[in-house]
């Protein structure tokens, strides 16, 4: 399993990240989910995450296919994610993203354009591997 954020799931989405993660389904916590879908059905505004998709992105967004970004259950990540925040000052889908890599014992994939000035300390000192890409491919 490897945890991503929601830039990544766009990836994944649109099938664009299978070199990123050979042989691995994506996995995106709640909150990150949450913050896509929020994205992408706000017409409003077009933002980095809502650039360029379609309809049939959305509608995969809504219900991704369980073959190609799995979404996670915050229920119990939870007491986790407030441990963490209590720990680290990190917002409330940061702490949730860190716990279900602590949880998960899985690696962390994330766009650089979402990483926070504190990420990399709090992650060395949960001991999570982080893995920052580029925030365009």
């Amino acid at each position: 399993m490897i945890i991503v954020d929601d830039h990544l799931a766009v990836w994944a989405l649109a099938g664009r990240s299978s070199r990123l993660w050979p042989g691995e389904v994506p996995t995106i916590p709640w909150g990150f989910h949450f913050r896509l879908l929020r994205a992408l059905l706000d017409s409003r505004v077009r933002g980095r995450l809502s650039k360029g998709i379609d309809e049939r992105m959305v509608r995969a967004a809504l219900a991704p296919p369980t073959d190609v970004l799995m979404v996670l259950d915050p229920r119990y990540l939870t007491v986790t994610a407030a441990q963490i925040m209590s720990r680290h000052r990190l917002s409330v889908v940061t702490s949730e993203l860190l716990a279900a890599a602590l949880v998960h014992g899985a690696p962390v994939h994330v766009a650089e354009a979402n990483v926070g000035r504190s990420w990399r300390d709090a992650f060395a000192h949960e001991g999570v591997a982080i893995h920052i890409h580029p925030s365009t491919m």
